[in-house]
């Protein structure tokens, strides 16, 4: 059985098969497929993958893609531009960051992150709010909610609304934390974070 925090991955490598070469000049798509089958077609839970070094080869493409992602962002020109900017980035997260997923309850939303951040700039548009939120780095989230101040986000694969890119939703989750600490998802929130990488596994005919 496939580990399910392991889905983001997946979901990472298809979208990146839809970002134009030029944005990510040097990276060899097909090794970037073969480590992610190798890593997720193990069938090994994270844990197992770390002791058996088999991390390291998907969490150095997550730090080539976070060099692509900031080159490619300087030269955005289209909301498809900033669309397939946001996919290279939302690769380099996942894939870079496996290891911080260890000892994480095995389940969906346990293979992205989630942090604390602070709305910094809010436009309103066809009854939603296009924000950017300050968790150290920044972030760009579509809501339909009326809020202010400090939230809590999941990362998700980016979805384009009209001419605004949103790099991933805003969650329910316990306490409070300062920008760019961890969020822990309530039951609600992991529920609403499984439900949107259900459906975008669904999207790219990735089998749970």
């Amino acid at each position: 059985m496939k580990d399910p925090r392991l889905l983001a991955v997946e979901i990472a490598a298809a979208y990146l098969k839809e970002v134009p070469d030029k944005m990510i000049k040097g990276l060899d798509l097909r090794y970037v497929s073969s480590e992610v089958q190798r890593v997720v077609y193990s069938f090994l839970p994270l844990e197992e993958l770390e002791a058996n070094g088999m991390l390291e080869g998907i969490e150095r493409i997550g730090e080539d893609l976070r060099g692509a992602w900031l080159q490619a962002r300087g030269s955005c020109r289209s909301p498809n531009d900033f669309l397939n900017a946001a996919r290279i980035r939302f690769a380099s997260i996942i894939f870079s960051g496996l290891r911080k997923r260890i000892g994480r309850e095995k389940r969906i939303y346990s293979g992205t992150d989630c942090f604390w951040g602070t709305i910094v700039r809010s436009e309103g548009f066809d009854g939603l709010k296009a924000l950017l939120i300050d968790a150290k780095d920044r972030y760009d989230i579509v809501t339909n909610l009326d809020v202010r101040g400090r939230v809590a986000f999941a990362i998700l694969p980016p979805r384009r609304f009209d001419k605004f890119v949103s790099e991933g939703m805003l969650i329910e989750a316990e306490g409070q934390g300062n920008p760019g600490e961890p969020a822990k998802p309530t039951e609600r929130g992991k529920g609403a974070i499984e439900s949107v990488l259900r459906e975008e596994a669904g999207k790219l005919n990735i089998k749970l």
